[in-house]
């Protein structure tokens, strides 16, 4: 018994040293997983930290120039599950060379419109757009709609930030 007593604080203390420990190797392995991602944007990607999105600055922001009209950029691949809010799911693949810069652009169709955050696709990178509510992240988009917004028939249609058309898809 006398055994215990003595080792019983060291167990403690390496309980709560292991426990700090794991904690922070979490929140760091986090952090460089997902360095687009902002806490402070509920996960939703933000502009590059280099870009100056304050309210208070008076140096002009600058749109990244858009690619010609006639270059196919992206496409919207499919509309998965439409009518189902569960499942619904919008599909968009890059088909350009250079990074696409979606900031502004926007999915519209069924009297519904959908307007991109910051955001980057990289070449044959895709993202995904969830009608549902959820935490949304680089690859997954979560619209939070109460109810579905796609059925068949309909025609989506992507445009970018300048209003032009990019792409269209219509449900089958």
């Amino acid at each position: 018994m006398n055994f215990w007593k003595r080792i019983f604080p060291y167990l403690i203390i390496n309980v709560i040293v292991s426990a700090a420990v794991t904690l922070i190797v979490l929140a760091v392995w986090d952090r460089v997983q997902h360095p687009q991602l902002s806490a402070g944007t509920g996960g939703v990607p933000e502009a590059p930290a280099a870009a100056n999105t304050s309210p208070n600055t008076t140096t002009p922001q600058v749109q990244p120039a858009l690619p010609p009209l006639d270059e196919p950029v992206i496409r919207i691949e499919t509309v998965i599950g439409a009518g189902d809010l569960a499942t619904e799911t919008v599909q968009l693949q890059r088909i350009g060379e250079d990074a696409l810069q979606l900031a502004g652009w926007w999915l519209e169709g069924n009297g519904l419109k959908y307007t991109f955050p910051a955001l980057t696709l990289n070449k044959n990178g895709s993202v995904r757009l969830y009608s549902r509510a959820g935490q949304s992240t680089v690859i997954e988009l979560y619209w939070g709609l109460q109810s579905a917004a796609w059925k068949t028939g309909v025609t989506v249609t992507l445009h970018d930030s300048q209003g032009n058309q990019r792409a269209s898809y219509t449900i089958p």
